[in-house]
């Protein structure tokens, strides 16, 4: 090998490498690109649930559902929470905890378990009769006005009307959450004493 068979050579070399080296930088940034790509479609991608009783599609997503999913959901959780006899309050608290949020998950349960003792306690029966629904779907909250009959010992005791919000919470994975369970005060205006 001459010198100058060896310059040409390490020339040659030195451009391969160069070339190589691009090619594998313009691949991963390929790469990266369609993995982002991959991403954001997933995560804005929606899909379409058919329930069992065919009446309507639900639409989910990252941080999305339709107001009939939220709608047939906030029914689920407020007839678990307030159709309840002694017998079937546990049952009904647990099943509303596996789709509690996380975060939330201590306040409600101990609200649950306070209110199940209650229940047992005393013999109390509740039923929820819905009568009306205000959705708001951005927020992912629905208020539901209905009636609440209690009843003591097969007695009707109380009979009142009364509002409860319910608020999701949807992953970017589509799993719902219900955050907060409360029910709607309505504040009174104040009234003048009477002289």
């Amino acid at each position: 090998m001459t010198p100058a068979n060896h310059i040409s050579e390490l020339q040659k070399l030195k451009s391969q490498v160069s070339f190589l080296r691009v090619s594998s930088l313009s691949l991963s940034l390929i790469l990266l690109i369609g993995v982002l790509l991959l991403g954001f479609v997933i995560s804005r991608d929606t899909t379409k649930i058919v329930p069992v009783e065919v009446r309507r599609p639900y639409e989910m997503g990252a941080n999305y559902a339709n107001k009939d999913y939220l709608l047939d959901m906030t029914g689920y959780v407020l007839d678990r929470i307030l159709t309840v006899t002694p017998e079937t309050v546990d049952y009904n608290n647990r099943t509303i905890l596996k789709i509690t949020d996380p975060d939330g998950y201590a306040e409600l349960k101990t609200a649950l378990d306070s209110a199940a003792a209650r229940l047992k306690q005393e013999k109390i029966t509740t039923i929820w009769v819905p009568r009306s629904e205000e959705i708001q779907e951005r927020a992912m909250r629905v208020k539901v006005k209905g009636r609440l009959k209690t009843y003591i010992a097969d007695k009707l005791t109380s009979e009142r009307d009364k509002e409860y919000s319910v608020e999701f919470q949807i992953t970017i994975s589509g799993r719902l959450y219900v955050t907060k369970i409360q029910e709607v005060v309505a504040v009174e205006p104040l009234r003048p004493a009477a002289s």
